[in-house]
C-alpha cells in the first residue's frame, strides 16, 4: 500500500494543553527536532511520492525550519497543510504561511471564550485564535486582490459533549466575522490519548447517538454559514484500522517529531525511525502491525465509541514504550465539562 498522506507532528511543545489532545502536547517532553532533522524528514516525505502532508504538533510554528520544510515540500508538488492554535500567529507568521502553505487551519473549540479556553487549557487562547484568523484572512484578501496565490483558510472544531451546544453559533459567527475563510470543519474528539481514558469517555466523549446527530447536522450547519463558506463534518472513525470507515486512514503515515513512525494514526505503537532506515522498510512494519492478531482482535471488537476507547487503551498500554506507559499512568481529566444534558442540547436542535 502506497502512502497517500503524511501527518507530521513537528513537536510536542505547545502553548496550550487541550483536554482531548491525542499527543498530550504541552505536558510531555517536546522532542523538538533540529532544523537539520526537520530537513531530513521533509526529504523522506518528498521521496515517498505522497501527495499531501499535514504539519501539526504541538504547535508547528515553534519549530525552527518549519517554513523552509513546508516550502520545499510544496515546491515538490505536495499539498501542505499547517495546523496551528493561532497563539503564535502575527503579521510576519501570516505572510510566511502565505509563501509556503497550501492551506492553514486554526483550531477553535467553542463559540464562547469560556468554553474554548477551558477545553484548550489556557486563558486568552480564544482571543489569540480569533486574532490569528483575522490576520490570516486579511493577508489572504490582500494577496488575492494583488493577483497572488494564497493558502486556503479553514478552522477546525473538535466536538466534545461540553461544546456541542455551541456549534450553530460558531458557524454563524466565524463565517461572517472573517471574510476570506473558506471552510469550517467539525469532527468528534477521537478516543485516543487522554480522550480514551474512562473519565473522559464518561464526561466528554460523544456517545454513538451524539456522533450520528453531529453527522446529521451537516445540512443545518451549512445553512447557517455565510455565502461561499463550506461547512463539513468529518467521520473520525477513519482512525479505526480496517474498519468500514478506515479507507482514508489506511494510507496515512504518522511521523513523530524525532522521525519515529507510528504504526497507525494516533495510536502509541512505533515501528522505527524514518531517518535511520529506508522508509519503505518502516512502512512495511507499520502495515504488519495492523495485521498483528492482537491488534485485529481488538479492532474487531469495536461496535461502539466506548468500545473504540477501550480498544485504544488496550493497544496503547500493550504497544507503547516504557515512557508512553508512564505518561499514560499520570493522565487526568483536568477540566470537568458542563452537565451533559446542557452540553449536548445543540446536537439535538431541529
Amino acid at each position: 500500500m502506497r502512502v497517500e498522506k503524511f501527518v507530521w507532528d513537528l513537536t510536542y511543545a505547545c502553548p496550550l494543553q487541550c483536554v482531548h489532545c491525542y499527543s498530550e502536547s504541552g505536558r510531555r517532553p517536546a522532542r523538538t527536532p533540529s532544523p537539520e532533522l526537520v530537513a531530513r524528514i521533509a526529504d523522506v516525505i518528498i521521496a515517498s511520492g505522497a501527495r499531501r502532508v499535514s504539519m501539526s504538533g504541538g504547535e508547528p510554528l515553534l519549530v525552527r525550519g518549519w517554513d523552509e520544510a513546508a516550502r520545499r515540500m510544496r515546491d515538490a508538488g505536495l499539498h501542505v497543510s499547517v495546523f496551528t492554535s493561532g497563539w503564535l500567529v502575527d503579521e510576519a507568521a501570516a505572510r510566511t504561511l502565505a509563501g509556503c502553505a497550501s492551506s492553514v487551519t486554526v483550531s477553535m473549540d467553542g463559540a464562547t471564550e469560556s468554553t474554548h479556553d477551558r477545553i484548550r487549557g489556557r486563558r486568552g487562547s480564544f482571543l489569540r485564535a480569533r486574532a490569528a484568523l483575522g490576520l490570516l484572512a486579511r493577508v489572504k484578501r490582500e494577496r488575492e486582490a494583488a493577483g497572488a496565490s494564497c493558502y486556503a483558510l479553514t478552522t477546525d472544531y473538535t466536538v466534545v459533549r461540553s461544546n456541542a451546544g455551541e456549534v450553530d453559533a460558531f458557524v454563524a459567527d466565524v463565517t461572517r466575522a472573517f471574510p476570506g475563510l473558506d471552510e469550517v470543519r467539525f469532527g468528534m474528539a477521537v478516543p485516543e490519548g487522554p480522550a480514551a481514558e474512562e473519565d473522559f469517555v464518561a464526561r466528554e466523549l460523544l456517545t454513538d447517538d451524539e456522533m450520528h446527530a453531529l453527522h446529521d447536522a451537516r445540512g443545518r450547519l451549512a445553512a447557517l454559514a455565510a455565502e461561499g463558506v463550506r461547512v463539513s463534518v468529518t467521520d473520525m472513525r477513519y482512525y479505526i484500522p480496517y474498519s468500514p470507515y478506515g479507507g482514508p486512514g489506511a494510507a496515512i503515515a504518522h511521523i513523530e517529531p524525532d522521525g519515529q513512525l507510528r504504526a497507525f494514526g494516533v495510536y502509541e505503537a512505533k515501528v522505527g525511525n524514518v531517518v535511520d532506515e529506508p522508509f519503505e522498510a518502516v512502512w512495511e512494519r507499520a502495515l504488519a502491525w495492523r495485521r498483528d492478531p492482537f491488534v485485529m482482535e481488538r479492532i474487531a471488537s469495536i461496535a461502539s465509541i466506548r468500545d473504540w476507547a477501550r480498544a485504544a487503551r488496550e493497544l496503547d498500554r500493550r504497544f507503547g514504550s516504557d515512557a508512553d506507559r508512564k505518561r499514560i499512568a499520570l493522565r487526568v481529566l483536568k477540566s470537568p465539562p458542563r452537565p451533559v444534558a446542557e452540553a449536548a442540547r445543540g446536537l439535538d436542535a431541529a
